[in-house]
């Protein structure tokens, strides 16, 4: 029986790692933005009930008294949803989402 070891060894100096880790920083926000459009499935099913169980408690407990407030929950989720069925940029997802969010707090705050 013969055995074959192959080994690689690479030289790695402390400049090198300054760069790297440089480099990692200020990739690090359009990483973010392409590993959630790769992931774009997972997140949209998180949206959809973070967003869809948000918007319903905020309706029933704080937006039933007027019109206004039920149009400040309801207008934003559907527009939110709308651009997820619409397969739109992660981007504009998320920071629809996050706004949708707010407002529901807003609504069930005040």
């Amino acid at each position: 029986m013969e055995t074959t070891i192959q080994s690689q060894q690479a030289n790695v100096s402390a400049r090198d790692v300054k760069a790297v880790s440089i480099e990692v920083k200020t990739n690090s926000i359009s990483d973010f933005w392409k590993n959630a459009e790769f992931n774009r499935f997972g997140i949209i099913a998180f949206i959809v009930v973070i967003i869809a169980c948000m918007g319903g408690i905020s309706v029933a407990f704080g937006a039933m008294s007027d019109t206004f407030e039920l149009a400040m929950v309801a207008i934003p989720t559907m527009i939110s949803l709308a651009f997820i069925l619409s397969v739109a940029p992660m981007r504009l997802i998320i920071w629809s989402s996050a706004i949708v969010v707010l407002l529901d707090l807003l609504i069930l705050v005040f």
